[in-house]
């Protein structure tokens, strides 16, 4: 009990401290720019919901998407989740920055010849995860693409083995931008449906409440870890 209680500590120290070192740069152009152009200092709430304004922003959800389809382990409706509850009004918008860094990363990823080993050796990814990834893949073709919203396997998964599955470029490009958007339509609808009764509450509490998401997520990452564990049976 307690190796597993230090295990879970330790994962959401980890997994806070990557988030954030991947915010830092974009977060860096941001601050340095504002101080440059002279913007008067503001609550942090405020300058939360300012810098996910910016185009740095942009170039942060852009990048993030486009990392997931190849080395990230964070869902890009991880991000999306902060900021819908901030007083952003191009919200939409964010949606054709994460679409086009997951288009992005999944073309690249098309690329990348990497094996099995190399696959199950990124961050919470298990070996398991690549043979049912495979398995579902010779089983369905590309649509195979079906299972990665609610299986748990991490979408980089699915990008790096489909050249070993034989998949035609176009087709998979098409068919992961169509799952995709559906799983985030889905998501964001919930999101901005939430945001009227939830805003104020969260517009108080923006660290707080993202250190508690960081910690559900931690725990969420861990549980699929250990579901495609060893024992768990392909199908």
């Amino acid at each position: 009990m307690f190796g597993d209680l230090l295990r879970i500590v330790g994962d959401y120290v980890l997994i806070l401290a990557l988030i954030l070192l991947f915010m830092l740069p974009f977060y860096l152009v941001y601050y340095l720019r504002r101080n440059r152009d002279g913007e008067v200092k503001l609550n942090l709430s405020r300058h939360l919901e300012n810098f996910f304004l910016s185009r740095q922003a942009n170039y942060l959800i852009f990048f993030w998407a486009m990392g997931e389809a190849l080395i990230w382990f964070v869902i890009p409706e991880f991000l999306l989740l902060l900021m819908v509850f901030m007083r952003i009004r191009r919200k939409r918008e964010l949606l054709v920055y994460d679409l086009g860094g997951t288009m992005a990363g999944t073309i690249v990823a098309f690329f990348i010849h990497a094996s099995p080993a190399t696959i199950a050796g990124l961050p919470y990814v298990q070996p398991a995860m690549v043979e049912q990834t495979m398995a579902w893949y010779d089983k369905l073709g590309v649509w195979g693409l079906i299972y990665q919203p609610f299986s748990g396997v991490p979408y980089k998964v699915f990008t790096l083995t489909a050249t070993a599955a034989g998949l035609s470029l176009v087709t998979f490009v098409v068919i992961a931008v169509l799952v995709r958007m559906s799983r985030y339509l889905v998501a964001f609808g919930l999101f901005v449906a939430l945001y009227p009764g939830l805003h104020r509450l969260v517009s108080r509490n923006y660290v707080k409440l993202f250190l508690v998401a960081v910690f559900i997520f931690s725990l969420l990452l861990l549980r699929v870890s250990n579901i495609f564990g060893p024992g768990y049976q392909v199908h």
